[in-house]
């Protein structure tokens, strides 16, 4: 089922809630958000793969929305989209992506990346188009820094959660959002107006919803602990949940005054045209993070593993890598017991029991 929602969102898919988390009082109305990895997707993988993401699609379909972040410019049938790059990394797409992403149930997104650039300002454009034209809810680019800083906004069975995405990138200096300028909402690590600006909009967003997700994309030089102060800065000015990809590996999830931090999610689909080899084995490995809301914030969270294909040399290898499945027996469980010794640093306990990890964040009071 897909409801509309406020002006600043299109669409948002509904699915069917299966109890996948600990038991909840039936009085409490609660709604499921799965928040996955970043989505580096260049091609529908069914074009190529019988049953791709067989294991992974039905825990997704479980969730009220699904969220992730859009690793890829879009150029769609009218875009005078030009490459800003021409190497291994340049990652564009046609809106193929977009469709599949909307079957598989994916909802709610960041645009704000370090390739949102890689077709330019029209690129920038065409990806907003396309994305509102499915229905999708989107925030962190836009035709101006006001629309790309602003938050987005969607109501799901009374509960409103509003969204607000940035990204701490090494970019060119054009892809910033500015006055009548298409770009990325950027926060640079030492630009305390950015800091601020991006402030102000989680703000906003708390008084006008129950609860807030803030997206950063987070790649670049910055002082050691500076993304630790801004995921705390954000949940001090409103924010319930922090996500973050951007590096793309695992890293570790904190719980900071009722707020849930996710350090780093890494990947959930991976197109890489980089040879094998080129990137570690933890760059392969990630979890689903299902979040179970009400009004009152976040109350619990479970994990499941996931495991992306690194691909095998052959004609078909950049179609058929990168896609994730869940791993059975240890090295499921050996990805969730990294995922909590992550974790174990910022004084977060996750509890790993028969192939899933939870995490209690607060019971309603």
């Amino acid at each position: 089922m897909r409801l509309s929602i406020w002006p600043l969102c299109l669409g948002l898919a509904l699915f069917g809630c299966a109890d996948r988390s600990p038991d909840l009082p039936q009085t409490i109305s609660t709604v499921r958000l799965a928040i996955i990895g970043q989505a580096l997707i260049e091609h529908d993988p069914r074009q190529y793969l019988d049953a791709p993401l067989s294991t992974v699609a039905p825990i997704l379909s479980e969730s009220d929305a699904v969220f992730t972040n859009l690793e890829v410019a879009v150029a769609g049938p009218h875009c005078a989209c030009e490459r800003t790059r021409d190497d291994v990394y340049f990652h564009g797409a046609g809106p193929e992506v977009l469709d599949y992403l909307w079957d598989l149930g994916v909802s709610l997104m960041s645009l704000a990346n370090n390739h949102a650039w890689d077709y330019g300002p029209e690129g920038v454009l065409s990806t907003i188009a396309e994305a509102e034209a499915r229905g999708f809810a989107h925030s962190g680019t836009g035709p101006d820094a006001s629309a790309a800083t602003a938050p987005a906004y969607l109501e799901i069975e009374g509960i409103t959660l509003a969204l607000v995405s940035a990204a701490s990138v090494n970019s060119p200096e054009g892809a910033r959002a500015a006055d009548q300028v298409p770009g990325v909402n950027m926060l640079d690590p030492n630009d305390s107006k950015d800091w601020e600006r991006n402030l102000a909009s989680i703000r906003l967003a708390d008084e006008s919803s129950d609860v807030v997700l803030v997206y950063q994309h987070y790649q670049t030089d910055a002082p050691s602990g500076w993304q630790e102060s801004w995921a705390r800065a954000a949940v001090d000015a409103g924010a319930n949940i922090y996500v973050s990809h951007g590096e793309p590996t695992l890293a570790g999830v904190e719980i900071y005054n009722d707020g849930l931090i996710l350090y780093g999610l890494g990947n959930f689909i991976f197109h890489t045209r980089t040879e094998p080899g080129r990137y570690t084995s933890d760059v392969w490995e990630s979890v689903v993070a299902e979040v179970e809301l009400s009004a009152a914030g976040v109350r619990n969270v479970l994990f499941t593993p996931i495991a992306l294909d690194p691909g095998t040399p052959g004609p078909l290898s950049f179609e058929t890598r990168g896609y994730p499945e869940v791993p059975e027996g240890d090295f499921g469980e050996s990805i969730l017991y990294r995922l909590a010794e992550l974790s174990a640093s910022y004084g977060t306990s996750i509890e790993v029991q028969g192939g899933v990890a939870t995490l209690q964040v607060r019971s309603e009071r």
